[in-house]
């Protein structure tokens, strides 16, 4: 059994905001495991959700980049913020970007966008110069239906980035290219798990309902009822966390879903977003 240290309780303190008896009791009848500490704690309705301030995060930036019918993003990762805004660093972290948006294939491995030799080659030679561990953390590309269009969101900070993939027309109209933003920019801000509920991996979905069943419990009603509560407890975290299900940012009568239907009938389309990925630096 891990020693629980004042350092350990700290740490649970700061990702649940619960008080230190209960986050050192937590960790005693755990072993000393923080996750398992902090499922615990949930299952006994004394935290919400885990924050994640406690969580070992590290330095870096988003590079984004569209070529053609393609999207890319990529977190370029490093020790320190001061190297994270070097002009270098950042050249390297949007060629890399583009790297991915001109080809397919491990991003390493691809020919340097704007540079000579390798994705590898490049990242070698900067941590040569700055004396800082760096590597590619995340990445996506995306392919745009035909017709089809993305929407971009990337932080002020650069750390956070956001791409969506809409088909069913161009993009060409301010009503598209407004929705387009607004749906980068709810992901950005709402961090949905997945498009869908089948999308939300089977072990978190099953430790959900674990959780949801356990608090159920505690209403003190018979078997059947506490089935129904857990149900509900299951359909409200899916709506919570499915990004065509969440009530849109901007007008929370409506799911992301009946926003965007409500945007093609506007236009005479049919819209349907077909991806997105969502990355931020350290999560």
């Amino acid at each position: 059994m891990a020693e629980i240290t004042a350092a350990l309780i700290k740490e649970l303190r700061d990702r649940t905001d619960c008080g230190m008896m209960d986050a050192k009791r937590a960790l005693q009848e755990n072993g000393g495991d923080i996750e398992k500490a902090i499922e615990a704690l949930r299952k006994k309705g004394e935290v919400k959700q885990a924050k994640t301030a406690g969580r070992n995060t590290q330095e870096g930036r988003v590079g984004i980049a569209q070529a053609g019918g393609v999207a890319a993003m990529v977190e370029l990762r490093c020790e320190t913020d001061f190297t994270a805004r070097n002009d270098q660093f950042v050249a390297l972290a949007d060629g890399i970007a583009r790297s991915i948006a001109a080809a397919e294939g491990a991003p390493t491995e691809l020919a340097l966008a704007g540079g000579s030799g390798k994705v590898a080659e490049a990242i070698t030679a900067l941590v040569a110069k700055t004396g800082e561990n760096m590597q590619i953390g995340r990445h996506a590309r995306l392919k745009a239906a035909s017709p089809g269009f993305f929407g971009v969101y990337l932080h002020n900070d650069n750390k956070l980035g956001v791409l969506v993939a809409i088909a069913g027309s161009d993009g060409s109209s301010e009503a598209e290219k407004t929705l387009a933003k607004d749906l980068a920019m709810h992901a950005a801000a709402n961090n949905p798990l997945g498009m869908v509920q089948a999308d939300i991996s089977a072990d978190l979905v099953a430790k959900e309902k674990e959780i949801a069943i356990e608090l159920a419990k505690q209403s003190g009603k018979p078997a059947n009822i506490v089935e129904k509560i857990a149900e509900g407890r299951m359909q409200a975290f899916f709506k919570e966390r499915t990004f065509l299900a969440q009530p849109f940012v901007k007008d929370p009568s409506v799911s992301v879903e009946q926003h965007i239907a409500n945007v093609g009938k506007s236009l005479g389309k049919t819209l349907k977003l077909e991806a997105y990925s969502r990355i931020k630096v350290g999560e």
